[in-house]
C-alpha cells in the first residue's frame, strides 16, 4: 500500500492555477488540493470546468477543496450552499474546512456545542454531494490539540468526517509521532510541510524536517489510510518547480510499504 501525492496550489499563490496544475503534472504529483480562495475565481460552473480541464489535461485528480468555511461562525450558513457547490463542481473528494475560532483548552463549552453542530449539519449535506469532509488540525481552532482534533471528530462520529492532520512547527518531534500513532485512523487528509528545527518559520525541504516523516506516515499505513499526502508549502531555497518535485519524490520515498 502507498500514500498518493498531492500538491497543495496554495503553495505558489501568485502563480495562476493553471501554471501551478502544469508543474504539478510534470513533477509528477497524482493530484491537486485547490485553493479556495484566489485560485478558484468566484467558484462559477465555468470557473471550475476550465480547473478541472487542466487537471484532466495533466493526468491529475482533485482530492481536496480547500475552502475556508468555517463551523461555529456566523458567515457559516450564508457560505456553506456557495462552498458545496464550489466542491460539486471541482469534482472533489473533500471539502477542507475549519473548526471554528477558538483554541482547545480555552474554549467556550457553547461554543464547542456550536461548532459541533455546524459539523455536523456539514457532515449530513455532504451525502447530497457524494463528497467527504476533512476538518483542518490547526492552530487558532478547536483542533488545535491532539485531544480537541480526537474528541472533534469522534463527536461526529460519522466515516464522511475525518480530520486533515499536518504535522506542525511548534510540535516535539515526539510529540508529532504520538498524535500520528492517535489521529490516523481519524483522518482522511494529510498536509506535509516543516522546517529544520521545531519552532522556526523558514520552510526547509521535506528530506531535510526536524521531524520523522517515515515515522509519521507509518501509522497511517497500518490503518489502511487511502488518501492524500497533499505538500501544502515548499521551500523558497530553490526554484519551485524543482521544490515541488524534491518533496514529491520524497514524500513517495517513504510513503509505501
Amino acid at each position: 500500500m502507498s500514500i498518493r501525492v498531492g500538491l497543495c496550489t496554495i503553495s505558489s499563490k501568485e502563480r495562476a492555477v493553471g501554471d501551478v496544475i502544469e508543474l504539478a503534472g510534470e513533477a509528477g504529483y497524482d493530484g491537486v488540493e485547490i485553493w479556495g480562495r484566489d485560485h478558484v475565481g468566484d467558484g462559477t460552473a465555468d470557473d471550475c470546468q476550465r480547473i478541472r480541464e487542466e487537471v484532466d489535461a495533466n493526468g491529475l485528480e482533485i482530492p481536496v477543496y480547500g475552502s475556508y468555511l468555517r463551523c461555529g461562525t456566523d458567515e457559516f450558513d450564508s457560505e456553506l450552499k456557495h462552498e458545496l457547490a464550489i466542491t460539486d463542481r471541482l469534482n472533489a473528494d473533500l471539502i477542507r474546512v475549519w473548526a471554528g475560532r477558538q483554541e482547545y483548552g480555552d474554549h467556550d463549552p457553547d461554543y464547542w456545542e456550536r461548532v459541533v453542530a455546524d459539523l455536523e449539519r456539514l457532515t449530513d449535506r455532504v451525502a447530497e454531494y457524494d463528497v467527504g469532509v476533512t476538518v483542518e488540525k490547526h492552530a487558532g481552532t478547536l483542533t488545535n490539540t491532539r485531544e480537541g482534533a480526537r474528541r472533534l471528530i469522534e463527536a461526529i462520529d460519522d466515516n464522511r468526517c475525518g480530520l486533515n492532520y499536518q504535522p506542525g512547527f511548534s510540535v516535539p518531534k515526539d510529540e508529532i509521532k504520538c498524535e500520528a500513532d492517535e489521529l490516523a485512523d481519524l483522518s482522511n487528509n494529510l498536509h506535509v510541510q516543516s522546517v529544520r528545527e521545531c519552532g522556526a518559520s523558514h520552510r526547509c525541504p521535506l528530506s531535510a524536517a526536524f521531524y520523522d516523516l517515515e515515522a509519521v506516515f507509518e501509522p497511517f499505513l497500518k490503518a489502511g489510510f487511502d488518501g492524500y499526502a497533499n505538500v501544502e508549502f515548499v521551500t523558497d531555497e530553490r526554484p519551485y518547480p524543482e521544490a515541488i518535485e524534491a518533496d514529491r519524490q520524497y514524500v513517495e520515498s517513504v510513503a509505501s510499504e
